[in-house]
């Protein structure tokens, strides 16, 4: 789907981190997920986050003081909508890698078996809502007012 169909609210934005290692390009399907779910009018970005090999695992590695490590980090894949250019982008990463980690240490903690797969978070502000894949992080942030 072209960027032309998206609407006009919505930019695309493609992101690059040289201090990342090489990874293989996203599947096609991704293009499509983007422009899908940017066509709903309450939703304001749209970001796809690669894993990183330590979250996607169940064992956590200690990370002090909250920071991300650089080796670590999966790093944005692709984003659309202006809530996520620039250091706003990056921080929301942040935030999310470490929701999804420690909430996913939690539940294996809890259970072994047990994975998380969805995730909805309402603030008095927007919705974030986290879907967990091996390799990616689908991260949607809507406004729930509207």
């Amino acid at each position: 789907m072209s960027t032309d169909q998206l609407p006009s609210s919505t930019s695309q934005h493609t992101l690059s981190l040289d201090s990342l290692p090489v990874q293989s390009p996203p599947p096609p399907e991704i293009e499509s997920t983007l422009s899908r779910l940017s066509a709903y009018r309450n939703v304001k970005g749209v970001m796809i986050l690669s894993r990183s090999s330590s979250s996607s695992s169940s064992s956590s590695s200690s990370k002090s003081n909250g920071q991300m490590d650089g080796e670590n980090t999966g790093g944005i894949v692709q984003t659309n909508g202006n809530v996520f250019e620039g250091e706003s982008g990056k921080k929301y990463a942040k935030a999310v890698e470490e929701i999804v980690e420690k909430v996913g240490k939690a539940l294996s903690d809890c259970e072994d078996s047990d994975e998380l797969k969805f995730m909805r978070i309402r603030t008095k502000k927007h919705e974030l809502i986290i879907t967990p894949d091996d390799k990616y992080l689908l991260v949607v942030l809507q406004d729930p007012s509207q």
